[in-house]
């Protein structure tokens, strides 16, 4: 929607008319709208009222100074200083353009009063000291020079604007752009929602609670011999759940993790498990274990179905030409449920606590049948 800005124009009058036309016509060319009280006579609380308000509803300030003071209110404070103060006040942004040499100014345009002269000085110091000024020599110097600091302050500052009625939205008009934010809203709440659920048609898989057997080999030797004669080969098997599998590799892929470690997380996982189920076993209790071999075929099988549940993703992300790694990182909903699982909670969930009951009967029935030599 295009905007117009209104500028407020503040100079005195008398000797800057020729200027003030030249910058009238600039903000005119810009196709802004130029405001300016110089007319007015402030001389009363009434008039004041007017030109500041003017300064409010103003989106910019600009100030001309030239080589007069201008007339003075009851506190000796000339009117331009005084708007100049108020635009300042309220945060308004300024453009100040002010004469070069003002000494060289003819005598028509220039304070013959010293003190006048005097306060002309300093506020033009107070001005010098609180922007980057522009100055100029000639009317159709100070033209340019307004065209090209009024466009740049619009970009570094873009004010409120003035805006023609037909292009204003209609009440008709803003109620569908409500309700299409609300709809807009509820679709991203929905696909929020989406991402920490499991993805569709993954219903039929393997998942959660199910379990998957694992089947390796492993030796065992007496705890206080260290010979590699004393190794006995075994073939054990055991069975976890997809969350407990899942749970087991997840925290690698929090930001993410090559193809080689992911698989190397698996076996450190499954070490770990097999471990736990044999080692309590009355023929190995004694015994050390070690060198525990899990196919290849069970790893990619991990890989696949964490995939397939949408709890894994491979990265695309561009890396250099050297690197033909695969990448892997967790989905919005695999790291939503590994916090489910791994986080420490001060009340176990009910689920979790049945789950552990089963994993330890299940366990026990089995260690005794599965371990062989």
């Amino acid at each position: 929607m295009e905007k117009r800005y209104q500028v407020f124009i503040s100079s005195t009058f008398r000797d800057l008319v020729a200027e003030r036309q030249g910058v009238l016509r600039a903000v005119l060319e810009l196709d802004h709208m130029p405001a300016g009280m110089e007319l007015f006579p402030a001389a009363d609380d009434t008039a004041w009222q007017l030109i500041s308000d003017v300064i409010d509803a103003s989106d910019y300030y600009v100030l001309i100074v030239g080589g007069r003071y201008g007339s003075l209110d009851d506190a000796g404070i000339g009117y331009t200083e005084k708007e100049y103060d108020y635009a300042v006040s309220n945060t308004k942004p300024v453009i100040a353009l002010l004469h070069k040499n003002p000494d060289n100014l003819p005598r028509e345009k220039t304070e013959t009063d010293e003190s006048t002269w005097k306060k002309l000085k300093q506020f033009r110091e107070k001005v010098e000291k609180r922007h980057t000024c522009v100055y100029w020599t000639s009317a159709e110097e100070l033209k340019a020079k307004v065209i090209v600091a009024l466009t740049a302050a619009v970009k570094r500052h873009p004010g409120i604007g003035w805006v023609r009625a037909d292009h204003v939205p209609t009440d008709a008009t803003l109620s569908e752009l409500l309700i299409l934010r609300q709809r807009i809203s509820e679709l991203e709440a929905e696909i929020a929602a989406d991402r920490l659920a499991p993805p569709t048609g993954t219903e039929d898989l393997e998942q959660g609670e199910d379990t998957f057997e694992f089947n390796f080999t492993f030796k065992a030797r007496p705890a206080d011999e260290w010979s590699a004669f004393s190794d006995v080969s075994y073939r054990g098997s055991f069975k976890r759940s997809w969350n407990e599998i899942f749970g087991g590799i997840a925290p690698i892929l929090i930001n993410e993790a090559p193809d080689d470690e992911l698989r190397s997380a698996f076996h450190r996982h499954l070490v770990s498990s097999a471990k736990e189920a044999y080692e309590t076993d009355k023929k190995l209790k004694e015994m050390e274990l070690h060198d525990f071999v899990f196919s290849r075929e069970q790893i990619e099988t991990c890989v696949v179905q964490l995939r397939a549940l949408g709890l894994i993703k491979e990265n695309q992300k561009h890396r250099s030409v050297k690197d033909t790694r695969t990448y892997w990182s967790l989905t919005p909903y695999g790291d939503h449920l590994m916090v489910q699982l791994r986080a420490l909670r001060r009340t176990p969930l009910p689920s979790s606590e049945a789950f552990s009951e089963l994993r330890k009967n299940t366990s026990g029935e089995e260690r005794e049948d599965d371990a062989e030599t």
